[in-house]
């Protein structure tokens, strides 16, 4: 996906108005030399009759460590000098050049390029990379591996629209290559490997992955199912083809039919999580997580419908960075019955991480680079799916995304065609929903009050205000209210909507209403009050002003003080300001920020009493795992700052110095826990969980003679959308 390029020339849109490019195949043979670190590639370019009638010339750009040169006398390629601007540290620096026709042909034209240097840019992790574990590099060849694709620049990129290809690739007979598309040669010639694989799908950008792997094949069908791993293990191998060939049938039911000959898991020799046409490509220590293959493995490929068929329209906005959150991620926890937690986690990341200076409207979305950016292009837009799902059913829903998926397939597409797909499903004009959610910033905020039930006519009516306190305007929101009546097994639902500042509802039941919830699986996108939310990990993170205090005397002050250079970089990143001070230097904590506690032996820990409070409420096994990691191994919490409860604080202890390294690589990985414990060097985690939340304003008790009743009724989670 060109999306998540990490080079954006600035003269590109100037220098290209005008001009209606369009570049048909590249036919690539591709020649790496993996000891020095280089490739040599031709390329015969194939463009469209009549292309030259219309343009005397054709520009593109190319890694700037490439040489290149036409072997086609009939157009004369130069060099034009344009400045540069990279993203960050990983973008390669290109140079762009031309090619100029030595006449006009109606015909359909080949142009050969031939282009040979050294790719090997360092795999880095910068800020940006820390808050998601990940290293990133534009383009490598080494001897753990090559890593070519449209960040590398390794191939003309002609700013065009899709294309086809056929990628020969010659390298070492140790070695294997995987690329997008169906792989029709895997032979030995000449003392050296060569792969071919042909892609007749139109494709927008070329994948060059290659490794010593082990490879493992199974069949579904005509699909072949690949797993092509760095060390040999076979039960790991089938466990993933096994998982291929179960979420391939789920997102077949759910989708259509499977757009690739093939599906492939490839172990890539540093930490990534990425999700190609046809594979993804995952870090060593990523695939031999437990909880991966039931998380982002099925998000990746489902991304194979999403952004890898069904191409993303960057100009307005990434869709599908959302939809396929909501329909893998969030898919997986409803199947098990955790879809309102998994819906309350990514509004407690909108809450906490996205504010008046950083929000932004969901159709300037094209990738995330922070929290902020995450919250809002996969949670906000995961909640825009579900709420449409809720309004229309899930027979619509679904029917919508298939016709989408069927009339868009291998075509660049926004949110406009979504629009149209469910419009033309439900026989509704959705534009107002649309505009609403895409095109506003903000969030609404919800209370209820007044709630009060009088006895009429042996009937009991219940009333109730809903408000919309945020500083934005009002939204048009439905939501659903649980109501609880006395002797009842089963909770009332009811649905109301609101799109005024506040107005007042009434219901009339034959029982007592004793309480009622309002939107209490978290089924509308809204900004959490934060007795919604227990504290968490994450509350710190997202907080703009924080402040980490390092105990002074402890012996492990080197190890803690590189963990918070380490968070500073990271916070710095995404907008935020996170200063570190000693304890021997702050008498108070401060009542305007975020703060972090480091340390068993900080003269703050000394003062805590968070997890003590707590102590009825978790189980033994919980409290004796809680003591163990305090005395032997490391302890993680999330509380509210004592000094000012409008701030959250955190903890982060250990008795171990190797394991502090180990915390400060793990812990952007588990910020949705309020508490966690861990031992070991590694550090290998032992316990997770979540505080319970208290006071919510959307939730009330109505008391009768100054009696609050009791009900044994409990919500039961929704059906998934598919199993």
């Amino acid at each position: 996906m060109k999306i998540h390029a990490t080079l954006l020339l600035s003269a590109i849109a100037g220098w290209t108005s005008g001009y209606s490019q369009s570049i048909t195949h590249h036919e690539l043979n591709a020649d790496v030399n993996i000891e020095a670190k280089s490739i040599s590639v031709t390329d015969n370019i194939t463009i469209p009759a009549d292309y030259f009638t219309k343009h005397d010339t054709l520009s593109f750009y190319l890694n700037g460590n490439l040489q290149v040169k036409s072997l086609n006398p009939a157009y004369k390629l130069s060099e034009i000098t344009l400045k540069e601007e990279a993203l960050d540290s990983t973008a390669v620096v290109s140079k762009r050049y031309i090619l100029k026709a030595a006449k006009p042909s109606k015909l359909e034209q080949t142009i050969s390029l031939q282009y040979s240097g050294k790719v090997s840019q360092e795999i880095k992790m910068g800020a940006v990379e820390y808050a998601r574990g990940f290293s990133e590099t534009s383009g490598i060849i080494s001897d753990k591996g090559v890593y070519l694709a449209n960040a590398t620049q390794w191939i003309p990129d002609f700013d065009t629209q899709l294309f086809t290809f056929n990628l020969t690739t010659t390298i070492g007979t140790d070695w294997g290559v995987v690329s997008q598309g169906t792989r029709t040669k895997n032979e030995i010639t000449k003392g050296k490997r060569v792969i071919r694989y042909e892609s007749s799908n139109p494709a927008d950008e070329v994948y060059l992955i290659a490794a010593k792997w082990t490879e493992y094949n199974k069949k579904d069908g005509d699909i072949a199912i690949q797993a092509f791993l760095r060390t040999p293990d076979s039960a790991m191998a089938t466990k993933y083809l096994d998982a291929t060939i179960k979420y391939m049938g789920m997102y077949v039911k759910l989708v259509g039919t499977y757009p690739y000959t093939k599906f492939a898991l490839v172990e890539n020799f540093w930490e990534t999580g990425y999700g190609m046409p046809s594979f993804t490509l995952l870090g060593e220590q990523i695939i031999r997580f437990p909880f991966i293959i039931n998380t982002s493995y099925p998000h990746e490929l489902l991304h194979n419908w999403w952004g890898n068929s069904v191409y993303v329209d960057a100009t307005k906005g990434n869709w599908c960075e959302g939809l396929t959150a909501y329909m893998a991620d969030h898919l997986m926890k409803e199947q098990m019955g955790q879809g309102p937690e998994y819906r309350r986690d990514m509004l407690q990341k909108f809450t906490n991480y996205v504010n008046e200076t950083n929000d932004f409207p969901v159709v300037k979305f094209v990738s995330r680079h922070n929290s902020a950016e995450e919250a809002i292009g996969y949670g906000k837009v995961a909640m825009i799916n579900h709420m449409l799902r809720m309004q229309l059913g899930d027979e619509t829903f679904t029917k919508a995304y298939s016709k989408f998926y069927q009339d868009n397939k291998f075509k660049e597409t926004s949110f406009n065609e979504i629009e149209k797909s469910f419009e033309a499903v439900s026989g509704k004009n959705l534009k107002a929903y649309f505009d609403q959610w895409l095109l506003r910033k903000g969030a609404p905020t919800l209370t209820l009050s007044n709630v009060e039930a009088k006895a009429k006519d042996a009937q009991y009516e219940l009333s109730f205000k809903v408000s919309q306190v945020q500083k934005e305007d009002a939204f048009d929101i439905t939501m659903p209210v649980a109501i609880y009546l006395e002797g009842a097994e089963a909770v009332e639902m009811r649905t109301i909507q609101s799109t005024e500042r506040e107005k007042t509802y009434s219901f009339v039941f034959d029982k007592r209403p004793i309480r009622v919830d309002v939107d209490p699986q978290f089924d509308v996108f809204r900004r959490l009050d934060r007795n919604e939310i227990a504290p968490t990990i994450s509350q710190v993170l997202g907080s703009k002003e924080s402040m980490m205090i390092l105990p002074k005397a402890s012996p492990y002050l080197k190890e803690y003080t590189e963990l918070a250079n380490a968070w500073k970089e990271s916070q710095k990143v995404q907008g935020n300001n996170m200063a570190i001070v000693f304890d021997n230097e702050v008498k108070e904590l401060p009542t305007d920020k975020a703060v972090w506690i480091i340390g068993f032996d900080n003269e703050f820990t000394k003062k805590l009493s968070v997890l003590a409070s707590y102590n009825n409420a978790f189980p033994k096994e919980t409290n004796d795992l809680i003591e163990k990691a305090t005395k032997e191994g490391s302890l993680v919490y999330a509380f509210r700052n004592p000094a000012n409860d409008t701030y959250a604080a955190g903890f982060i202890g250990s008795n171990n110095p190797k394991a502090v390294a180990g915390l400060n690589r793990k812990l952007p990985h588990y910020s949705r826990y309020g508490y966690l414990a861990f031992e070991g060097d590694e550090p290998t985690n032992t316990l997770k969980g979540e505080f319970p939340a208290l006071n919510s304003p959307l939730s009330a008790y109505i008391k009768y003679n100054g009696e609050t009743l009791k009900t044994a009724a409990k919500l039961k989670p929704r059906k998934a959308l598919v199993y």
